[in-house]
């Protein structure tokens, strides 16, 4: 969770470019609407696409150490978009599998609006005595939405949103980013790091042996 620089000056701006665009589409004046929150050129939303990229790249570089090892060049925006709860609506729980960073940024978050909900697998598994026979178990983390926040996460963790219990909407938006790495370095996950792994199906397999 990391608190950015915008306030709720910035905030007010940001809503009243999210509601154009709902506004737009809703009544059929954007009749081609873009495929991601992020295609559409408003002031505060690119900012925020920026600040959002510039936040994530260096927690991971700075957190991770294998992140530095494949000379991370920063993260890029997958697909984005604008989440909104009425009084009484929350989000089950879920995952995203087309990304490797999720993130939330709060826009409007008044009080008892709802807690996003981690399922913290990395930090319930006693990874030193594990086996494949063991029974990892899941500890939740609570994160209390805060206005102006940013939090972020592997995408594989599952999480949802509770009950907002407020009388307000609760405004946040969404992303999933992809890092960009240097594709020249060895350890990159990319075929030829594999390349010595399959010449070994030759050792094995009498009809590729005849042919080397």
């Amino acid at each position: 969770e990391v608190k950015t620089r915008f306030d709720s000056e910035f905030n007010r701006g940001l809503l009243e470019e999210i509601f154009s665009i709902g506004h737009d589409i809703a009544t059929g004046k954007d009749k081609n609407p873009m495929y991601s929150i992020w295609d559409y050129d408003k002031p505060n939303l690119q900012t925020l696409k920026q600040e959002i990229i510039d936040i994530v790249t260096k927690t991971i570089t700075q957190q991770i150490p294998e992140i530095r090892m494949l000379n991370l060049r920063g993260c890029e925006h997958f697909f984005g978009w604008v989440n909104v709860h009425e009084p009484g609506e929350g989000l089950e729980v879920h995952g995203h599998t087309e990304s490797a960073i999720a993130a939330t940024y709060y826009i409007q978050a008044p009080e008892g609006c709802g807690e996003i909900v981690l399922f913290d697998s990395a930090n319930g598994i006693d990874w030193k005595n594990i086996s494949l026979s063991g029974s990892p178990f899941l500890k939740e983390r609570r994160i209390q939405p805060v206005e102006g926040h940013l939090v972020f996460f592997p995408s594989y963790v599952l999480h949802g949103v509770t009950e907002n219990k407020s009388d307000k909407l609760r405004i946040s938006l969404s992303t999933d980013l992809r890092k960009v790495v240097d594709e020249t370095t060895n350890n990159t996950v990319i075929l030829k790091s594999w390349a010595r792994r399959l010449e070994k199906i030759g050792i094995y397999d009498d009809v590729l042996q005849s042919k080397l």
